[in-house]
């Protein structure tokens, strides 16, 4: 009996998660912007596509690990129990995109929640007002994507994506490994999608 299609995994002829453009990404951070929770569905898509985090670590995250009480922090640390091989990883938050993101919903946050607003809360929290799991932000990736016309794009898109788009600018493979919080260059290799107009390119100015 085969198995059970994991989740944010949609089947495909590889199995993987396809890795999607910039101009995509727009779309669906367009739409987003018009969904009901838009500055929470944007930092999501926005750590996604421009960190690399996977569901299960966007999952994990408080509002302390971010955000110091005054400010976006500059260097996330992802602890070894938030990641899947259970090694901690340091990543920056400076980029202009990710503070914009999260700024704006936490600020949103400490509207909503008032004098309950405390650094110990989930970063990301469901309609029901508790932490995401996994499986539900998951799940929500792929509602966000779908709604924008973007199939078969899923939560670890944005990771592929990123390590796509770096090993394509010509970021060597450790430095990828690195930022992706791979143990082995040989599972990186594995994110990056073919691009033929690049291989033709590369070819013809030989």
């Amino acid at each position: 009996m085969a198995g059970k299609k994991r989740p944010g995994r949609p089947a495909g002829t590889t199995g993987k998660a396809r890795a999607i453009t910039d101009k995509e990404l727009a779309i669906v951070l367009a739409v987003t912007e018009k969904s009901r929770y838009p500055k929470r569905n944007i930092a999501l898509l926005i750590m996604s596509n421009y960190l690399g985090l996977r569901a299960k670590e966007l999952a994990k995250l408080t509002i302390g690990d971010v955000f110091d009480g005054n400010e976006i922090i500059k260097t996330l640390r992802l602890l070894a129990k938030y990641t899947k091989g259970y090694i901690h990883r340091d990543v920056t938050l400076e980029n202009k995109k990710v503070q914009l993101a999260l700024s704006a919903h936490i600020m949103e946050r400490i509207e909503q929640d008032g004098k309950c607003f405390s650094l110990k809360a989930p970063l990301f929290r469901s309609q029901q007002g508790v932490a995401f799991s996994p499986n539900s932000i998951s799940r929500l990736f792929i509602a966000l994507y779908s709604e924008a016309g973007i199939a078969s794009a899923s939560s670890h898109s944005g990771r592929r994506s990123l390590i796509t788009k770096l090993a394509n600018s010509g970021i060597d493979l450790n430095m990828i490994r690195q930022i992706a919080g791979h143990k082995s260059i040989v599972t990186t290799q594995l994110y990056v999608d073919d691009d033929p107009v690049r291989q033709r390119n590369v070819l013809i100015d030989l």
